[in-house]
């Protein structure tokens, strides 16, 4: 098992999806936010997503040239067009809006339309955190998940991202999809060669299965508490989706859509909306310490806050370098091969595995 360091795998990367027919410029963006996720120990929507990505461009499904431009502009909301390529670049445009409108209004509403795939959604709230604000950002995706009672897919796995700013500590995170897994463990269980847990997807015929190869055949992920995570996804492609004027529902795709198959949506909200920033500070402490006082369950160390995990494995990764998968890394040497950007770099690492 290969273990890179960040900026390698980041340099990596961008050479990758460059000769995959990127911007240089473009490249580098999108690499930096698959390391980041890497870093955090969100794998599924690391450098995998490479594989996909270039088969993506090599289809000619994503836009590689896109105009990345702001439509239309009002006192508390603004629209980002994608124009067909990656939603990386976009949704950072519409954070930094976001925040801006924020700091003028209180408040800041940025919507992406025509976009694709934008990897972690946490990375976006994690910067208006990082700006002092309270952010959210969630998108539509394509039909992969069964609505509650249903054996065929209807509801996108949408991701929905919180992050509020602390003083001194880092940002309280909260990242999820509204299945009961992401759709990208499976698709890493599959490229690894390992079953899945009962109760993560469905066959094609409706039926728990445990070969994440024919989850991946089916495209049918159980929702997240059944009827509740249906009823979010839905409410989901209402906000990112219909509200944008972005595809949704079996129109959308957030990989294979030449002029954009998803939408975002970006919050921004300032701290003192309400009240004075300082008692904002002081009772999101208070709660977060009363709820870190909770005595653990039999077998639980402690009790953690939301994204405490991803925190914890971004601080290891950053010191000791980011593991990849034996079977992953074949795959990722093949296509720098096929490419032609040169080797990989743990092609001449040495193997840190135990």
């Amino acid at each position: 098992m290969p273990v890179v360091s960040a900026k390698p795998l980041e340099e990596f990367a961008a050479r990758v999806l460059t000769a995959a027919g990127l911007e240089p410029e473009e490249a580098a963006v999108i690499a930096g936010g698959l390391v980041q996720a890497n870093l955090r120990g969100v794998d599924t929507h690391g450098v995998l997503r490479l594989l996909q990505y270039c088969d993506c461009l090599a289809a000619g499904e994503i836009n590689p040239r896109p105009r990345v431009r702001v439509v239309s502009r009002s006192a508390g909301a603004v629209l980002v067009d994608a124009d067909g390529g990656y939603g990386f670049r976009p949704t950072l445009l519409a954070v930094e809006l976001a925040v801006e409108l924020a700091r003028e209004h209180g408040l800041g509403l940025a919507g992406v339309r025509a976009s694709h795939h934008f990897g972690m959604a946490a990375a976006y709230a994690e910067r208006i955190a990082e700006a002092g604000l309270i952010g959210m950002v969630t998108a539509n995706t394509g039909p992969v998940m069964a609505p509650f009672g249903g054996a065929r897919p209807a509801l996108g796995n949408n991701p929905i991202a919180f992050a509020v700013p602390r003083r001194p500590e880092p940002p309280l995170v909260l990242d999820m999809a509204l299945s009961q897994v992401a759709f990208g463990r499976i698709r890493l269980a599959a490229a690894e060669g390992r079953p899945i847990p009962t109760g993560w997807a469905y066959d094609s015929r409706g039926r728990p299965t445990t070969d994440a190869g024919e989850a991946l055949r089916a495209g049918l992920l159980a929702p997240m508490g059944e009827h509740k995570g249906s009823g979010l996804s839905l409410i989901v492609d209402v906000l990112a989706g219909i509200l944008t004027g972005s595809p949704v529902g079996h129109e959308a795709d957030a990989h294979g859509r030449r002029r954009g198959g998803v939408g975002h949506l970006v919050l921004a909200l300032r701290p003192d909306l309400f009240l004075p920033e300082a008692e904002f500070h002081a009772a999101l402490e208070r709660r977060l310490t009363e709820v870190l006082a909770t005595p653990p369950a039999e077998g639980v160390e402690r009790v953690l806050l939301p994204g405490d995990l991803e925190l914890a494995t971004a601080r290891r990764r950053e010191a000791e370098g980011i593991p990849l998968s034996a079977a992953l890394a074949r795959q990722l040497a093949a296509l720098a091969e096929r490419l032609g950007v040169g080797p990989p770099p743990w092609a001449s690492a040495p193997d840190e595995s135990p």
